[in-house]
């Protein structure tokens, strides 16, 4: 018998099930803001991406008048794909049908239908079907809900406080470099990992290093109220040595500039800000079990434009603490498929973890 106080993990059958991943889809990822990419890659008309959000496509498109808009990736005509997954660029005119070659203004009209006569079809209630978008610091989100709460007002409500991330300046950034990796292991335990350091000592061998608090298992700092963790010997970057050749943003106080901040925006974004870069790492669910990781470098534009500009280090060093992560989440993922896994357990230092367990089961269950 569990003792008073024992806080349970979720049980094995939520990192697994179908059943579940399809109430994850409907309840979490088409109901709340999901992100999908930066801004800086769509700033003229016709600049647009594709977006995987749980298995449906959705297309973000800068208009002629300069909003950014949203659509089902999916033509009215006979519902074919209008344009390849993961594709991104700009389109010339208007979104175009590879299928029938039906066309769509930039704004989601149907303008165009070869060889179908004008008056064989209403155009005007063939539009394609709409999907809210919003951007908060660069970062565009899409909403598939039919009333979704607005953007700000749900990241206010945000746990970790991504708001108060604006001091840094977040909107200015740009990517420079971008990864992708499938990793088999459900959304969830990539949620949670995130938000512990129980494992660090064990997993993150380097990172302990250049962050003493991880050391403890913890993530955040004793004695702090703006939730940065320390980089040791005054570093300054998220580098193995905490050094870089790059410079540290402006504004940033002495504190800031050695100190490393962190938030999850539910329930897709992780977002980590050290002095010279920020990294955005986004969640993409495809299956039950499988999780493509989009990890996403950003640094000021001056940064970029220099000549001698080099990120390698920090990337470098990133994608070594990723993958360390992707292994043991993968080592996780195949343990809760076991029988004998009802549910774990959460110690203290997981208050964070659980703390998520609560507020997507909140979500999940429509509380």
């Amino acid at each position: 018998m569990a003792s008073l106080g024992v806080r349970h993990t979720l049980p094995g059958t939520d990192y697994w099930a179908p059943e579940v991943f399809e109430l994850d889809r409907e309840r979490i990822f088409f109901r709340h803001w999901f992100y999908v990419g930066r801004v800086d890659g769509l700033v003229d008309a016709g600049d647009f991406l594709v977006a995987d959000v749980a298995g449906e496509s959705i297309i973000v498109i800068r208009g002629k008048d300069g909003e950014l808009r949203g659509f089902y990736n999916v033509c009215r005509h006979r519902g074919s794909r209008l344009c390849d997954d993961e594709a991104t660029g700009r389109m010339r005119g208007a979104i175009k049908c590879p299928y029938h070659a039906w066309s769509y203004s930039f704004d989601g009209r149907l303008v165009g239908t070869p060889m179908v006569g004008i008056d064989e079809v209403d155009r005007d209630s063939l539009g394609l079907w709409p999907v809210a978008v919003d951007t908060w610091a660069g970062f565009v989100f899409v909403n598939l809900a039919d009333e979704p709460t607005p953007l700000l007002e749900a990241l206010a409500d945000q746990d970790d406080e991504p708001l108060s991330f604006e001091r840094f300046g977040l909107d200015d950034l740009r990517v420079a470099h971008r990864t992708a990796t499938d990793v088999e292991a459900n959304w969830k335990i990539h949620v949670e990992n995130y938000n512990e350091c129980l494992h660090c000592p064990a997993v993150h061998p380097e990172l302990v290093a250049l962050v003493p608090t991880y050391r403890k298992g913890l993530v955040i700092e004793d004695g702090r109220s703006d939730g940065g963790v320390s980089i040791a010997n005054g570093g300054t970057s998220f580098t193995r040595s905490g050094h870089s050749s790059l410079p540290a943003m402006a504004g940033l106080d002495d504190q800031q500039a050695n100190s490393i901040y962190a938030a999850l925006v539910f329930p897709n974004l992780f977002i980590d800000i050290s002095a010279t870069s920020t990294v955005a790492t986004r969640l993409e669910p495809l299956t039950p079990t499988c999780t493509r990781v989009v990890t996403e470098y950003l640094f000021p534009p001056e940064s970029i434009a220099d000549p001698s500009f080099d990120p390698t280090e920090i990337i470098e060093f990133n994608e070594l603490v990723a993958h360390q992560d992707y292994v043991v989440c993968e080592r996780a993922q195949k343990g809760v498929r076991s029988r004998a896994f009802t549910h774990g357990v959460y110690p203290e230092k997981d208050a964070l973890p659980y703390a998520f367990d609560r507020r997507y089961l909140a979500a999940r269950d429509g509380n």
